[in-house]
């Protein structure tokens, strides 16, 4: 019971062998295309359509798509998060002239300064000096967001923070594309009815889709549709009952339903994205993102009757673009696909866990690699609204972010005013929650700064 290759090569449509060197008999190299997997917004927006036309005015009324009041909602709530991404633009472009003012070099011309030639008998400084300032490296972001069912605690306030970015990154024309990822149960076969698992092959690929939600390469109307449509979306999975309206989520096409977290395949697919995202933008420095409160989904291999060599369950093999990286468990697998990830973009490779509380945090926090007390970490991150550590479970920069708190509105309005000092602790508790509540958008932000 040996390991057997069971993925994607690096060609552009994907191969896998069905059998190793050393096997008496040669089989034929089985082939897949993990694009399959992925979804356009205008192939999902499709989907969408047809499901609308093929619903009565009850259903249309009431879903997610074409619901009246979840649309009064996102107009009122889109200039809070507009507000935001004005404020982020303007911090992003002080942290960048800080960063260029900070490297600059100066330089002499070679040309006499007649403001100084007063002083040639004291200093040889008589001669035009010119500043260069050091360039900040062009960004593009490439991020995929969990959509999978344990998400629905927190989604409402991990899609508002998403939508904060993209505005932003609009604003700053930083390159960038958002896709959700998640699986399907079984009669979200139908979305990948062309993909036909051969042997040796990752099992179970007719379930995995990974969909655009928005890009930087839409034009403006076709941003706020899709913006406005995944505030719904995040409206409908939401478990938070606090809305003054509901919207079911059994009302969708299966395109947008959620189900596990198929972070490994996910991986495999954001190499040919990414690498196609990096031959359309010309950027120095591309930032892929992964943001997912769960555990890599386990992965399976499908049988082949005919191989010498079978993959064991406690221990697979996966060819991912020509690399082979093996593992007795899935999280195991997925540190090496983003390890080989990395190698194959050249990018740097953020992992955001999204916690809400204690429990949620520890489950981010297992396998991280230090020698501190649990109860000093957990401590910290409740007082900051992160925790950061440097190359951890195949990240170059990971983090635990605290998500799912309320949004707070922008406009500063007190419950106590009957004096000077009830006005400035509302104020700090105002400024102290506000923070707290855009965590994730602040570490991103961040790291396209320099």
């Amino acid at each position: 019971s040996g390991s057997s290759s069971g993925s994607s090569s690096g060609s552009s449509s994907g191969s896998s062998s069905g059998s190793s060197s050393n096997t008496k008999k040669k089989h034929k190299k089985q082939v897949f295309n993990i694009r399959d997997n992925e979804f356009t917004y205008k192939e999902a927006k499709a989907f969408r359509n047809g499901w609308l036309e093929e619903h009565d005015s009850y259903d249309r009324e009431n879903c997610a798509y074409e619901n009246e009041k979840c649309k009064e909602d996102w107009e009122k709530s889109k200039g809070a998060l507009n507000s935001t991404a004005n404020l982020l633009a303007k911090d992003f472009e002080r942290k960048k002239a800080a960063f260029e003012y900070s490297r600059a070099t100066t330089a002499k011309t070679g040309k006499l300064d007649p403001l100084k030639l007063h002083a040639y008998k004291y200093t040889e400084d008589i001669f035009l000096t010119t500043t260069q300032l050091a360039q900040a490296m062009s960004h593009g972001i490439m991020m995929f967001v969990d959509f999978s069912g344990s998400m629905c605690d927190i989604i409402e306030d991990v899609v508002s923070q998403a939508i904060t970015i993209a505005m932003f990154c609009r604003k700053v024309n930083i390159p960038f594309e958002v896709y959700s990822f998640t699986t399907t149960g079984w009669h979200g076969r139908d979305l990948q009815e062309d993909i036909k698992v051969k042997g040796n092959e990752l099992d179970d690929l007719t379930k995995v889709k990974v969909v655009e939600i928005f890009s930087s390469k839409m034009n403006k109307k076709t941003f706020e549709e899709a913006s406005q449509l995944i505030f719904a979306l995040s409206k409908a999975h939401s478990y938070r009952r606090d809305s003054t309206y509901y919207i079911p989520s059994g009302q969708l096409h299966m395109i947008d339903a959620m189900g596990s977290t198929p972070l490994i395949q996910t991986t495999i697919l954001a190499a040919k994205l990414t690498k196609a995202f990096q031959k359309k933008n010309a950027i120095q420095k591309t930032n892929i993102m992964m943001l997912t409160d769960g555990y890599p989904d386990s992965v399976g291999i499908n049988d082949d009757k005919e191989a010498d060599v079978k993959t064991d369950r406690s221990h697979k093999t996966i060819n991912f673009n020509g690399k082979l990286i093996k593992g007795g468990n899935a999280r195991e697998l997925y540190t090496q696909a983003l390890e080989v990830l990395r190698e194959f973009t050249g990018a740097k490779i953020l992992g955001f866990h999204l916690a809400e509380n204690a429990s949620t945090f520890g489950q981010g926090y297992w396998d991280v690699v230090e020698n501190k007390d649990f109860k000093d970490v957990i401590k910290k991150w409740r007082k900051e609204g992160h925790s950061v550590w440097k190359n951890q479970k195949g990240y170059d920069d990971y983090f635990i972010i605290k998500v799912g708190q309320k949004h707070v509105d922008d406009e500063f309005d007190p419950k106590k005013t009957e004096t000077i000092r009830d006005i400035r602790n509302e104020f700090k508790k105002f400024n102290k929650t506000k923070k707290h509540t855009k965590q994730l958008v602040a570490r991103i932000t961040d790291a396209v700064a320099v």
